[in-house]
């Protein structure tokens, strides 16, 4: 197989892929995340489509036009802009919207139809410069917002298995790889970058879309839904005292903490409020969040469980209200400082010191009795 098989081997491929990826997510939800990957998609096998008709000018083996690579890559360059939207709205949810992407999209579309009006290689350079700074500052911006992505996450929810970022890191270390790669491949075009390019960028998007399909919608809970706004009441008619022994019954009584999706607005539906006053109430008034909050309500169950049965601890875990045994595990022995196993094995030798106390202090007891009606004698 020569060179030029190869690309069309390769840009085959990524032309399969992407038209699979639009399928998946068009059919996942109608959340802006999936419409958002699902429009990526769409105008990346756009591109890939396009570039097959132009390989052998782009690789630099017809004679052709010479300017043709650079609008070639001017044109690709637009699909930047998704990948920024995409990245706000897994950090911070319903802030994506088609508006802010056309926006975003005005310099990407600027630049390069003044460098076909103009013939001058300039607004070209002034393109790919524009690209690296944008690519990089969302990059940054997107390592800044993860942590806080979470805090946000543990004050609404009680697991965080499919909803957090911590693999989003990993594809940030690949992106700048990704991305020195295709700006190499704009300046000198030749087989081994363009193939490399093709090959990791393909990889890279088999890892995210894998991810991102497990991920989550959090929109509704993280963002602030319509409804809330109508459904707030005035401080007044919600007493904290009021909201605390409304919480305290639902958790003592109901055990919401027991269901493994346990989210703050069900809570917040359990005691007739909102998502506002019990967050509040959580961060302010007990200070602690949500997640920690309900988890180590969890474990306290779990230890009860533990000492008193002789189910797995696999078995316990998930009957506490955890979705997976090493989530269970690794809470366990945060908030308790030990492990199931190590804190069972206590609870039972404490148990039978226990039963021994008791058993010895009866004996004394009787001792004590016998010897006083012995003395009467």
């Amino acid at each position: 197989m020569n060179s030029e098989n190869a690309i069309y081997f390769l840009y085959g491929m990524e032309v399969m892929f992407c038209m699979t990826m639009a399928w998946v997510f068009s059919r996942k939800d109608r959340q802006m995340l999936s419409r958002l990957i699902m429009g990526l998609m769409i105008l990346l096998t756009v591109q890939y489509v396009k570039d097959l008709f132009f390989i052998p000018e782009i690789l630099g083996t017809s004679g052709g036009d010479a300017k043709l690579w650079p609008l070639m890559n001017a044109l690709d360059m637009t699909a930047e802009p998704f990948y920024a939207m995409i990245l706000i709205e897994l950090c911070t949810p319903g802030r994506a919207s088609w508006p802010r992407l056309a926006l975003h999209e005005l310099p990407f579309l600027a630049l390069p139809l003044l460098m076909w009006l103009t013939g001058s290689d300039v607004f070209y350079d002034m393109l790919i410069g524009w690209a690296a700074v944008y690519g990089v500052g969302y990059a940054v911006w997107t390592l800044v917002m993860i942590p806080r992505y979470h805090r946000r996450l543990r004050e609404r929810f009680s697991y965080v298995e499919n909803i957090n970022l911590k693999w989003l890191r990993y594809i940030l270390l690949a992106f700048f790889v990704i991305l020195a790669l295709w700006i190499s491949d704009c300046f000198n075009s030749n087989v081994v970058s363009t193939a490399a390019y093709s090959v990791i960028s393909l990889m890279l998007w088999l890892f995210i879309c894998r991810f991102v399909y497990r991920h989550e919608s959090v929109i509704s809970e993280l963002g602030e839904a319509p409804a809330e706004a109508a459904e707030n009441v005035p401080d007044e008619e919600v007493p904290q005292s009021v909201l605390e022994s409304k919480i305290s019954a639902a958790f003592d009584r109901d055990r919401l903490f027991l269901n493994p999706a346990l989210k703050l607005s069900d809570v917040a539906a359990a005691v007739g409020s909102n998502r506002t006053y019990v967050s509040n109430y959580f961060n302010r008034q007990l200070g602690i969040s949500f997640y920690d909050f309900v988890n180590t309500r969890r474990i306290d169950y779990a230890c009860s469980l533990l000492g008193n049965t002789s189910e797995t601890v696999e078995n316990i875990a998930y009957k506490s209200g955890f979705n997976s045994a090493s989530t269970f595990y690794r809470v366990f022995v945060k908030v308790k400082g030990t492990t199931p196993a190590e804190f069972r094995k206590s609870a039972c030798c404490s148990a039978d010191c226990t039963w021994q106390h008791k058993f010895f202090s009866q004996f004394e007891r009787r001792v004590l009795l016998i010897g006083r009606r012995n003395c009467t004698q």
